[in-house]
């Protein structure tokens, strides 16, 4: 399995649609062996984690990633926010993430397991 530096450091060096189909299917294919549901589920979450990892990088590089791979920053999109906005749009994201841990954990969620 490539990382996600592996990843885009082919897309800082011109990777092309192609390319990126390829890494996309390979990848899915390594989680589903892995365990993962299905390779709709494991291509959301390379997706989700390429534009993530897409926003460390300079605009350019980050925009091709966005676009060869049809994704965008979990929490800004493909918007480049001032350090004010991200810090205003990360905190919404961590009260939201907080209030949907919340409902998880309640004993009455289909998916919590129950204490030993």
């Amino acid at each position: 399995m490539m990382s996600l530096l592996e990843i885009m450091d082919r897309v800082a060096k011109g990777m092309n649609r192609h390319e990126a189909n390829l890494i996309l299917e390979a990848q899915a294919e390594e989680m589903i062996a892995i365990g993962e549901k299905d390779a709709e589920e494991a291509k959301r979450i390379i997706r989700t984690n390429i534009g993530y990892i897409a926003g460390y990088y300079n605009h350019e590089i980050a925009d091709r990633a966005y676009e060869l791979f049809d994704t965008e920053h979990p929490i800004f999109g493909r918007k480049w926010p001032s350090p004010e906005e991200a810090l205003r749009l990360g905190m919404e994201h961590g009260r939201r993430s907080k209030e949907r841990s919340k409902l998880i954990d309640h004993p009455s969620h289909p998916n919590k397991t129950p204490m030993p």
